[in-house]
């Protein structure tokens, strides 16, 4: 009787375990989570870069290969801004979050739209689009205040040169 017990309870309760613990390690919450700590800043050294007669400077991390960006576009992306001090004022990784933020390009402020969808230029006599980013891109933006929140002068961040650190996860939707 007793070795009927062992031979029927203890394999039931190996499965138990087993199964216990593999729940456990699917769950979602018990996931390492993604912080911009562990990420850092996005090194420009070496990097191809552009900088615009407006002062915009993009370096160019990586182009990706799928549509291009443009500025009636939502795009879902990865980001970090900080001022060239270091200080961040606003990530996407905040909360220690890794799904990716949708924004509408047309709602940002201008240094960070035509970081994206590029920005004019006359080339030849001609107006042409120069440098509009690629879903799968990654670029670090270098935003001067007259570009970011400089017009608007109550904002904490009026004076100051911004970076933002962006990937590009995919275009949302056309608007």
């Amino acid at each position: 009787m007793i070795q009927r017990f062992f031979r029927t309870t203890i394999p039931l309760l190996l499965s138990s375990v087993l199964l216990v613990l593999t729940t456990i390690s699917c769950d979602d919450n018990s996931l390492t989570p993604v912080r911009y700590d562990d990420i850092g800043p996005f090194d420009t050294t070496g990097v191809e870069s552009v900088t615009a007669a407006n002062g915009l400077t993009i370096y160019f991390h990586d182009e990706g290969h799928g549509e291009v960006i443009a500025e009636n576009h939502s795009v879902r992306i990865r980001y970090t801004g900080r001022t060239t001090d270091g200080d961040i004022f606003d990530s996407s990784f905040r909360n220690e979050v890794d799904a990716p933020t949708t924004l509408l390009l047309r709602n940002m402020i201008t240094g960070f739209m035509q970081g994206l969808a590029g920005y004019n230029q006359v080339v030849d006599g001609q107006n042409v689009r120069m440098h509009a980013a690629r879903e799968g891109s990654r670029r670090t933006l270098v935003i001067p205040p007259s570009l970011g929140y400089g017009n608007n002068s109550s904002h904490r961040l009026r004076a100051d040169t911004l970076v933002f650190d962006i990937d590009v996860v995919a275009i949302a939707t056309e608007n």
